[in-house]
């Protein structure tokens, strides 16, 4: 079954993000997973958290796919940088509907 993997970060430096974009594509794609949408223009409707300077919400043929993405060594040192640069969550689901 499909599942999704949605990233909101909040980023104290986008010193990583060219490099992030220029390789991590490769590996999403080797998990068979897809860019479904990115923005960096977010609206906050609802709570009292801070508001992301983007989403990326990706697409991938399971959750066992996303662990195999999140896992993958090649991926390590862009999630290194990423994380060493910015806050916030990556969450893992499969749709009700």
């Amino acid at each position: 079954m499909a599942a999704y993997l949605l990233a909101v970060l909040k980023s104290k430096d986008f010193s990583w993000v060219e490099d992030y974009s220029a390789h991590v594509p490769a590996i999403v794609r080797k998990h068979g997973g897809e860019y479904f949408a990115v923005s960096e223009s977010v609206k906050r409707y609802e709570g009292d958290g801070p508001t992301p300077d983007g989403l990326v919400l990706f697409t991938f043929p399971s959750m066992d796919a996303i662990d195999s993405f999140v896992a993958d060594a090649e991926y390590a040192p862009f999630k290194a940088a990423r994380l060493a640069a910015s806050t916030g969550d990556l969450l893992g689901f499969v749709p009700r509907v």
